[in-house]
């Protein structure tokens, strides 16, 4: 409602929630397995526990070496791409040096995972391609079906919906075939994404969630399980069932606050709050709103904090507290609230019978929204003035490379010239010699 919260699980684990993880002495298979399930939760935890483990890497199997920079790579996409790179770059070269293809097509796929955050999209389909050339031909079928189901994703990045849909189900076929659960699982989750993603496909996407959490019902991790409901609170709210969506999404902070991953918690606080006023609850709304302002009091995110504040006086107001909850949303700083809180604030105003301040909170809003738009038109502008120049420059580059390659050649050319010329020289100093002593020669017959 106020501005786009992300959503993701990507908070710091804290040494509680670590505690699943197998002691340092047992098989690095299995650690770094729940590390992979962790890092989906919880990005920067995982850096931490990759990070302490570093000093071992060097003495494990390789291909467990390869699996720690891929995990590596995947965290470090965001925060460090530079690390993010040179992890993808060590991982492919143990697949060269085993000579696995399984390793070099998974290398080559968190390349495009990684372009693909750059916003690199032809090096992104480039490494997307030639992961699944590779892929294809080996028998991982869970690599396979990983690959498939990037290939549909960017598809429906692309607008092809339904080419995308066939793309994933083909790799739920794959991953079933795989036997592997958490494959398996990845696939499903993908698939009910992809339908929410169809017109008049969130009842489906709805059905498939359940099949979903029965998959993670069978995976002794409870990552899956927590992903699934979280999975559900976003179909379901986008399917407008706000009860079910709730219902998920009080899960997903429960789960949160008793692993103490408590950074993300006071977000995921306001949209419950949101999801309590448009269903008219508004004694929920205002706890929640105090609650999620207090824990954000508690992090130090003071923005969160703002928009809890923000939320509590929209409660106030409907719940007949007109001046508390005026006092509060004037409090806070109006200005970093976007169109849709302000036209909430306006309904709320409206519903208590002050009409005229409400016309004026609507303006306010309209405004808002003709800024944000202006805002995004010229950030795509900006966007393709950068394409634009990004493809000259590629194009100076390669016309720089052909000059390049044309003075290289030139200077062959020459050299080569240069060398017959010589050579010339030296046959014609030989033939003179030659001549001579011939009329030397016919002097002394003379």
């Amino acid at each position: 409602m106020f501005c786009n919260i992300p959503r993701m699980l990507g908070m710091p684990l804290l040494a509680a929630a670590l505690i699943q993880l197998p002691a340092r002495g047992q098989d690095a298979s299995l650690r770094l397995g729940q590390l992979r399930e962790f890092s989906y939760l919880a990005t920067y935890g995982t850096l931490a526990e990759l990070q302490k483990l570093k000093p071992q890497v060097g003495q494990w199997p390789q291909r467990d070496q390869a699996a720690y920079y891929s995990i590596l790579s995947k965290v470090t996409r965001s925060s460090d791409r530079a690390l993010s790179l040179q992890a993808v770059a060590e991982e492919e070269r143990i697949g060269h040096q085993l000579d696995d293809e399984t390793i070099i097509a998974n290398s080559l796929l968190d390349r495009s995972y990684l372009y693909s955050a750059l916003e690199d999209r032809e090096a992104a389909s480039k490494s997307l391609d030639m992961a699944r050339q590779l892929a294809d031909q080996t028998s991982d079928f869970a690599l396979q079906a990983k690959v498939i189901l990037t290939v549909g994703q960017d598809e429906i990045r692309r607008g092809n919906g339904r080419k995308g849909l066939e793309l994933i189900d083909s790799a739920v076929a794959l991953a079933d075939k795989s036997g592997q659960p958490i494959a398996q699982f990845m696939a499903l989750r993908a698939r009910a994404y992809a339908l929410n993603g169809l017109a008049g496909g969130s009842q489906e996407a709805l059905r498939s969630i359940d099949v979903l959490k029965a998959k993670a019902a069978l995976i002794p991790l409870d990552g899956p399980m927590i992903r699934a409901r979280y999975a559900e609170w976003e179909i379901a709210e986008s399917a407008g069932q706000v009860a079910r969506a709730r219902d998920a999404l009080n899960d997903v902070v429960a789960w949160l606050q008793k692993h103490h991953m408590d950074e993300d918690v006071p977000e995921l606080q306001v949209t419950l709050a949101d999801m309590s006023l448009k269903s008219q609850d508004y004694r929920e709304a205002l706890s929640l709103s105090r609650e999620s302002k207090q824990a954000a009091l508690a992090t130090g995110n003071t923005e969160m904090a703002e928009i809890s504040q923000f939320n509590e006086g929209i409660a106030l107001i409907y719940l007949g507290q007109l001046d508390l909850g005026r006092e509060a949303i004037e409090a806070v700083n109006i200005e970093m609230m976007d169109a849709d809180a302000l036209s909430e604030y306006a309904r709320a105003l409206e519903y208590v019978g002050l009409k005229e301040l409400a016309l004026q909170v609507y303006a306010r809003a309209r405004r808002k929204a003709l800024d944000a738009t202006s805002a995004q038109t010229q950030l795509q502008k900006k966007e393709r003035e950068d394409e634009e120049l990004l493809r000259r420059k590629d194009e100076n580059s390669k016309d720089l490379r052909n000059r390049s390659k044309l003075r290289l050649a030139w200077s062959v050319a020459a050299g080569l010239a240069a060398a017959a010329l010589l050579a010339l020289a030296l046959l014609y100093r030989k033939l003179r010699a030659a001549n001579v002593r011939l009329k030397n020669s016919d002097l002394r017959t003379e």
